[in-house]
This record gives C-alpha cells, structure tokens and sequence, in this order.
C-alpha cells in the first residue's frame, strides 16, 4: 500500500492545486520538467506555472509525459477545468486587447497581426494534445472579418497569431468572395480554438471534449452556407455545399499567415470534394491532407504548423496516431 500525504497546495492564477505526493515514486512532486528540456526562448518553470494550466495537474512538468498518462489512466483533464468557461483564465492584456478590437480603436487587425506575427518567438508549447498557449490572442468577430463565434460564451476564441491571422483573413476572404447585397448575411463559423492559455478543454460532466485544442493551433470551422438573402446557420450543420467549401479549402491552404498541417473531415464529404474537384490540381496536391477522422461530419478541424509555407508545413513533425484526435461531438454539442 503506497503511503500518500498531501504535501501542500500550490497556486497558480488564483486557482489552489492540490499536490499528492506518492513515496513510491521519487520526486513525482518534483517542479522539474524531464519532457522538455529547454523551451524555444529559454523560458524556466515559472513561465510554464505561469502560463501553462494544467501544470500542477502534469505534476509540476511543463509538458505532459505521454507514455506515463497512457499507464497511469484516469482523467486526462484536470477536475478544475470541467466548467462551461474558461473566461476566468483570460490576462488583463488579453481582455484589453478585446475591448479595443471591439472600440475600433486598434486600426486594421490585419495590419496589426502582420506586425505582430512572430515576435514572440514561440506561443504554441508540448504537443497538440497536451500543451500549452502563451501571449494567446483572441479572434474578435468584426464587421470586416465576417466572423461570428459559435459559442462566444465559453472564452475559447484564443489562438497563436498565425492561427488568429488566418481566420481574421479568411473572413475578410469570405467578406470579399461573397460581397453582394444577397449575401451580406453570410458568416464564417468558428468553434473551438483554445482557451486563453490553451491546455485541456472539457467537456460535459469533466470529461475530456477535445484530444487537441491545447495550444492555439486547432480550429473548429463550420461549413460556409451562403444563400441569397438568408443568414449563414448559427451552429454547426451537416448541410454541406461541396463547392462553396471547396472554395474555403483552397483559401485555408493558400493563406499567407499558416500552413496548414492537416485537416479532419468525415469521409462522406472528402468523397463529395473529389468528385466536385476531380480535375482541379490543386485538389491533387491538397487532398492527402485531408484526412477522415470520426466526429467530423459538421465541421472542418484545422490544424495549423507556426509558420506559412507549402501544405502539410514541411518543417513540421508528421501527422500521426490519427484516433488521438477523435473528439466526442455529442458531448460538445451538449456541453
């Protein structure tokens, strides 16, 4: 029998953490983090206490050791993140920021976002699965960009600037693509990004609703409606219009902000594509990033690498494990 004590509640933005300490095995309460040795701007613990949510629930690591989560079982997300928000998790910048997008009193977004593309080294930490968001920007639905936020109540509107300036283009793109009187109604939908600091999202009752999300380069995209006169749905549909999405593909990989690194979508519409795009080249190019992931029928999941460049972000670790990325849509629906 394992002698377990609670050695003492760390904190971290407000919220008390309880650490247990397992004398079975050594320095499990350790702050040290074996998984990443040296982050990409020589940031220290701290930083990860400080950005990073899921830290004292990772066992004071920076990032999560995925064989040992896999062995130990149990939650994946901590009990504190199983809340219908995370609107609490936002800095003071973060919500300055927002009220200034929303006062108009920033100029052009997109100009800004171009400046502001990379200063920061790195914002997207650990893996996609179980990472962490720093300086985490918040797409803010305006007139210009077209955008409306499927669930704006939940605060989980937040990316990494490359993935906040591909979505701010992309409804500029909708903007102009579909300019007319008709279709001024028109709007691009976004689901889930990431929280203000990324890390675990939940669904309903604490279990885990997504596998990713957690750094600020996943996106939920409904798919684009556009009739005449009549406004874009408000929540995520399965009336898919194989060329008014195609056309939104082939923006999402030609965008000058992120290479896209894959995209999930049920199988029944990547058939759809193919036969509506059978001689188009770029389909020939695009189409092996386009991969059929269970829980995908009403939305495109857009994965993005840090930088612009060629599809599939050639720089970047390949894709694998794919049922990793299997999200419980029934319960995001509900949650």
């Amino acid at each position: 029998m394992f002698l377990q004590v609670v050695l003492f509640f760390f904190h971290t933005q407000g919220f008390a953490q309880t650490c247990v300490l397992d004398w079975s095995a050594e320095g499990s309460c350790s702050p040290s983090s074996p998984f990443i040795e040296t982050l990409d701007s020589g940031e220290d613990l701290s930083f990860c206490e400080n950005w990073n949510p899921d830290f004292a629930f990772r066992g004071f690591h920076c990032c999560s050791n995925k064989s040992s989560l896999r062995k130990r079982g149990g939650p994946r997300c901590s009990p504190r993140r199983a809340k219908s928000q995370f609107c609490d998790e936002r800095t003071l910048d973060q919500l300055a920021y927002t009220e200034a997008v929303q006062a108009g009193k920033l100029g052009n977004i997109l100009d800004l976002l171009k400046r502001e593309i990379g200063r920061k080294s790195n914002q997207a930490y650990c893996s996609v699965n179980d990472g962490f968001l720093a300086w985490g920007r918040a797409l803010v639905p305006t007139p210009e960009n077209r955008v409306e936020l499927r669930a704006p109540q939940k605060c989980t509107n937040f990316g990494t600037d490359e993935m906040v300036a591909m979505l701010e283009w992309l409804g500029r793109e909708v903007a102009k693509g579909y300019h007319e009187e008709k279709y001024s109604k028109a709007r691009l939908l976004i689901g889930d990004v990431s929280a203000p600091r990324g890390g675990c999202l939940s669904g309903r009752g604490g279990r885990r609703g997504h596998r990713s999300h957690t750094t600020g380069q996943d996106v939920d995209i409904g798919y684009l409606t556009v009739k005449d006169g009549q406004e874009s749905p408000h929540a995520f549909h399965q009336k898919f219009d194989a060329t008014v999405n195609a056309w939104v593909l082939k923006k999402l990989f030609k965008n000058p902000f992120a290479c896209v690194q894959v995209i999930f979508l049920d199988r029944m519409w990547i058939k759809k594509l193919s036969k509506n795009l059978w001689n188009d080249p770029d389909w020939k190019i695009y189409r092996k990033y386009i991969k059929h992931v269970r829980g995908h029928r009403n939305h495109f999941h857009v994965r993005i690498g840090g930088h612009p460049g060629e599809p599939g972000c050639l720089q970047e670790p390949e894709v694998n494990d794919l049922e990793e990325e299997e999200e419980n849509e029934a319960v995001l629906e509900q949650g």
